[in-house]
């Protein structure tokens, strides 16, 4: 009797693993400390991490993705969005650890090559990919679990209240007219999504 195909599909090569993609992102950051982005390169970062340069290609499609995914998980603004907290302060406290990040020497870095970057090159998709996309979507999943909380009502457009959240912070970054601090992000939040009295 023949065989019948399976009905899942098979996995091709070997599966990720997580301890390979830490070592990858513990290596950028080493190399982006000491060097800014541009010594994040596919070529430093297999040999800091004793890694093969196709098992990068395997997490990201190039150095500068690389460099950005190491960048967000250094600001801790992930792990500050998990908090236990209440939704509202790991909110504060996500964006709060961003203001920090971007204070820092190396956040000093990363924001004047972005705002020098042309908006298609790879350094540029990289920023929007890696780190204003999950930034955002963490920041979504936080207001959503404020309005289950009744600590805020819920606004009538929720990629615009996102925006209002994300322009300022990125305006301030690209333009560098004035710094990102925690009392900024203490302002804006206050102004753009007001809490239940």
């Amino acid at each position: 009797m023949p065989r019948q195909p399976s009905s899942a599909s098979p996995v091709r090569g070997r599966p990720r693993d997580p301890r390979t993609r830490a070592a990858i992102l513990v290596a950028a950051r080493d190399l982006l400390g000491r060097g800014g982005l541009t010594a994040v390169t596919i070529e430093a970062i297999a040999q800091k991490a004793g890694v093969s340069r196709p098992t990068i290609y395997r997490y990201w499609p190039n150095a500068p993705a690389v460099a950005m995914a190491a960048f967000l998980e250094a600001t801790g603004a992930d792990e500050a969005a998990k908090s236990p907290r209440s939704a509202l302060a790991g909110l504060r406290a996500q964006l709060h650890a961003l203001a920090d990040a971007f204070a820092a020497p190396t956040g000093r870095s990363v924001a004047a090559m972005v705002a020098a970057a042309q908006s298609e090159t790879e350094l540029a998709k990289a920023f929007r990919n890696e780190f204003i996309a999950r930034n955002r979507d963490a920041t979504r999943a936080l207001l959503e679990r404020c309005i289950d909380d009744g600590a805020i009502d819920a606004p009538d457009d929720m990629e615009l209240t996102l925006d209002l959240v994300f322009g300022p912070l990125f305006y301030r970054l690209l333009m560098g007219h004035a710094p990102i601090t925690r009392g900024f992000v203490d302002q804006l939040l206050d102004t753009v999504i007001p809490v239940r009295r």
